[in-house]
This record gives C-alpha cells, sequence and structure tokens, in this order.
C-alpha cells in the first residue's frame, strides 16, 4: 500500500511541470506542452465543425481571416498559424479554442458597426489564446483530478473525476473563462487594437451594443418564460464603464503608432454584411411566426401557440412556457423496406406501443403511439408519431415529464404532427432567409417607420436600434448607412 501512494506522488511530480508564459514571461504550472495544445485545439476545432457550419461567404470568411491576422501578428504569439471563421449560426457569440482557433458567429456580425469592433472581438478571443487561457484552466481542472485520486486512495469509495480533453475543451471554454483571464483578455485585446492602429475603444463600443442587446433579450425572455441568451466573454463580465476597463483602453492607447490615425472604419463593415443572413438560416429551416418551412428538405408544419422553439442544428426542441412538456421533430434516412411501424419498434425501440394507430398525414404514411420509456431516475410517457416523406423518416416526439400530464398534451402533440405537410410553391417565398440590407438614412428617417415596413414579427423598432446601435431610443443620423431587415 505504501508503493501505491509513492507512485501516485511522484506521477503528481512528474507531470506538473513549470511552463513560460507567453504574455507575462512568468512560470505557469501547467500539464499540456505547446504541441499537446496544438494537438488539442485540432481535435476540438473538428468536434466544433461538427456542430456548426462554416458560413458560405468566402468574401466575408476572407475578411475576417485577414483582420484576424493582422492582429494575431502583433500578439504575444505570433508564430501560431491562426485560423478565424465565421460560424452560420445566429447565436451572438465568439470563442477561442487551444492553437489559435477563433469563431465569431454572424449572429454576432449583424451587432457590431465598424471593422474597429470586429478587431475588438477577435483581439480579446486572440488574447485567450497567447495568454494560453485555455491550457491554463486545463490544468487546473487535471490538478483537481489529481487530487481527486489522491483522496481516493485514502477515503475509499470516492469516483476518480474525468480528465477527457475535448470533452473539457467544448464545455468549458465554449461557456467562457474566470474574471481574472477574461480581465487579461480585455487588456491583452486592447493592447492588439492599438498596435494595429485600431481605436482601442471599440472595446467598449461592442460592450455597449452587447449589453443593449443582452438586456433587450432578458426582457424578451422573461415574456416568453426561456432563459436569456448571453454572450460569455467580457461583454458579459462587466459595463463598459468598468473603471478597469477603461483604464486598459486608455493605457492600450499609448502603444498606437506615432503619427497614425486609429483605424474605425464603420462604412466599410456595414457595407461588407450587406445582405447577410440574419436569424435562421435556411439549412435549419425558417420559423415564420408559427409556421416552420423548410427548402431544403420540402417540408412545413404548424407549431403550437405559446410554445418556444429551439430550432438545432439536428432537432427542432418545442417547449411551452409551463416546462413541463416538450415536442422533439428529428430526421432520419430510410434505408431499409420497413413499416412506420416496424421503425417504431425496431429503430425507436418503442416496443411497449399503446394507443396505436396508422395514419395517412396529408398524402404520407404514418404510425402513432404512445410509450412509457422507463429510467433510472423516472419514467416519461411519450406520443410518438413517424411520417414517411421523400425518403426520409420524420419523428415527432412529444414527452412529459409526469406519465399523467401527457393527457394534458396528446392533442397538441399530435395536432402538431398532423400539420406535416409538402411546401407549397406559395410557402417556398416564405422558405427564404431574412437578410441584413444597408440603405443610406434620409432626414427624416425614423426607426418607427422603418419598423412598420420590417419583415421582423415582435418587437420590430427595438431590435433595428439594437441593430444600429442606437438602443433605446436612438434614431438614423441623416446621409448614414444603417441596416435594415428584408
Amino acid at each position: 500500500m505504501k508503493m501505491k501512494y509513492l507512485i501516485v506522488i511522484y506521477t503528481l511530480f512528474f507531470i506538473c511541470s513549470c511552463a513560460v508564459n507567453p504574455v507575462t514571461g512568468k512560470q505557469d504550472l501547467v500539464l499540456l506542452s505547446e504541441s499537446d495544445e496544438l494537438a488539442l485545439g485540432r481535435k476540438t476545432n473538428e468536434e466544433v465543425l461538427k456542430q456548426y457550419t462554416i458560413y458560405d461567404n468566402p468574401v466575408l470568411q476572407n475578411y475576417v481571416q485577414n483582420i484576424g491576422s493582422k492582429l494575431a501578428a502583433k500578439s504575444h504569439r505570433a508564430n501560431l498559424n491562426y485560423q478565424f471563421t465565421v460560424l452560420d449560426s445566429k447565436e451572438v457569440n465568439a470563442f477561442a479554442l487551444p492553437g489559435g482557433y477563433v469563431y465569431v458567429t454572424r449572429g454576432l456580425m449583424a451587432y457590431l458597426n465598424s471593422e474597429a469592433e470586429l478587431a475588438a472581438v477577435l483581439g480579446h478571443e486572440i488574447g485567450h489564446v497567447t495568454a494560453r487561457h485555455s491550457v491554463r484552466q486545463h490544468s487546473a481542472t487535471q490538478l483537481t483530478n489529481i487530487g481527486a485520486v489522491l483522496t481516493s486512495i485514502f477515503v475509499p469509495g470516492i469516483t476518480q473525476a474525468s480528465n477527457q480533453l475535448v470533452q473539457f475543451a467544448g464545455g468549458a471554454l465554449l461557456r467562457g473563462y474566470g474574471r481574472t483571464h477574461e480581465l487579461e483578455a480585455d487588456r491583452l485585446g486592447a493592447e492588439y487594437l492599438a498596435r494595429t492602429n485600431y481605436n482601442p475603444e471599440a472595446m467598449l463600443d461592442v460592450i455597449r451594443v452587447l449589453k443593449n442587446q443582452e438586456l433587450f433579450d432578458k426582457d424578451l425572455a422573461k415574456a416568453e418564460g426561456r432563459e436569456p441568451r448571453t454572450y460569455h466573454g467580457v461583454f458579459s463580465t462587466h459595463p463598459d464603464n468598468d473603471t478597469r476597463l477603461q483604464e486598459v483602453v486608455a493605457t492600450a492607447k499609448t502603444l498606437s503608432e506615432a503619427g497614425k490615425t486609429n483605424y474605425v472604419g464603420h462604412d466599410e463593415y456595414i457595407s461588407l454584411i450587406d445582405k447577410l443572413v440574419f436569424g435562421d438560416s435556411p439549412r435549419d429551416g425558417i420559423l415564420r411566426g408559427r409556421q416552420f418551412f423548410h427548402e431544403g428538405l420540402g417540408f412545413s408544419m404548424h407549431f403550437p401557440e405559446q410554445w418556444n422553439v429551439s430550432n438545432q442544428p439536428d432537432r427542432l426542441i418545442l417547449n411551452p412556457i409551463t416546462g413541463d412538456a416538450l415536442i422533439q421533430i428529428s430526421t432520419d434516412n430510410l434505408n431499409k423496406s420497413l413499416s412506420p411501424r416496424d421503425y417504431m419498434i425496431q429503430r425507436l425501440q418503442l416496443t411497449n406501443l399503446t394507443n396505436e394507430s396508422a395514419l395517412n398525414i396529408n398524402g404520407f404514411a404514418a404510425h402513432t403511439g404512445i410509450s412509457l420509456i422507463n429510467n433510472k431516475q423516472s419514467s416519461i410517457a411519450g406520443r410518438f408519431t413517424v411520417i414517411y416523406f421523400q425518403k426520409r423518416v420524420y419523428i415527432i416526439a412529444g414527452m412529459t415529464k409526469d406519465p399523467d400530464t401527457l393527457a394534458k398534451y396528446d392533442k397538441t402533440i399530435t395536432d402538431t404532427a398532423k400539420s406535416f405537410h409538402a411546401l407549397t410553391n406559395d410557402e417556398k417565398i416564405l422558405a427564404k432567409p431574412l437578410r441584413i440590407n444597408i440603405v443610406k438614412a434620409k432626414n427624416n428617417t425614423r426607426f418607427a417607420s422603418l419598423a412598420k415596413q420590417s419583415p421582423l414579427e415582435n418587437n420590430a423598432e427595438s431590435q433595428l436600434r439594437l441593430l444600429n446601435a442606437k438602443y433605446p431610443t436612438g434614431e438614423p443620423v441623416n446621409n448614414s448607412l444603417i441596416k435594415i431587415i428584408k
């Protein structure tokens, strides 16, 4: 037993090594070498691109890559091969992986209003890479796990903590870092902005824009009975008047090259995001009010009133405000000749079907039934319907936390499934995405009048102000370029 203690203690000593932090020049206790860091980044990048699609606009992708590369060249780790990618997601987010993989969503880009603001976002994420925040955070997690191993020797029955690298990167990195790391990334991002002759005050502009967007979404989320969406990084940790951030920006300004004007690039950026997809992507389907259209798959459905809709890459999730039920809609390839009922039994493994019946849903073969799914904690009741359409099967699964509650929602679940139909020619027009359009404001242009002409269904006036950094009461400036939605 004593030998076991010695082996663990020796292992702890052996794997813990100090490395010089590229930013501070001080020793950091880390468990990953730079080659390990790069390997982790490559692997996690593969996982990210399984969850997200790259936005199909080579001009915009090159624009972001060029800006990011300029900033990275002035960073503390200019030797890395940085990759900057615009993701086809309506989420308002940006994040970085170990080794120089930086991502920004088109959803975030829609709310930015200058090249300098985009550079501020990219610079902040580069700061996480150059300071090796992901590696330091991983090392701290691993040391905790090692402590759990030691504890399990002395206190039998305690389970060793998980130490899977990709699981860590896919979870902790996308959630963000602690306050200390975010503040350091602020300082580094502002420094890289100044060294590349962008205005460091763009950091404050971004925070102001996204803080307003966050405030708006909090009110909207409360009305819709859901959690608000927030940006993970610096822009969710403090306001634009934070004293420390103001000091960071002021210090960064002293690093700008003498005789050169700090670049903002409002009109250049605004012009480049003209026709940017706004909101739902046609790849994932378009939600208009309660009607859902998917041109690529050729179908449409109607969703229940007052249910929230989460349009995910591989499924749709519908929830009532009460949160005691959900409807999940997914699809699968039909690679074997099975009846809809046999598919439910063999592929979905629903062997205890009750209240079942064969259906013809708008001309398509279907089958429905209720099944009780048992797990270790509880039993979940579900109404399952499968529909065969164009060599694919569509699975509409409605479930409730309490089996006794299923009867309350059964008609809603069934009606949702029965609304499935082939996309009509008229509906194909509605299946097109909304896009940002850039126009020049006139002296009498007002957001209230623009909202009346907008296809935005809810809070159009507030959304237009948010997009143009005029929230909550600002108005367009004569002859300025502004964003509208068409």
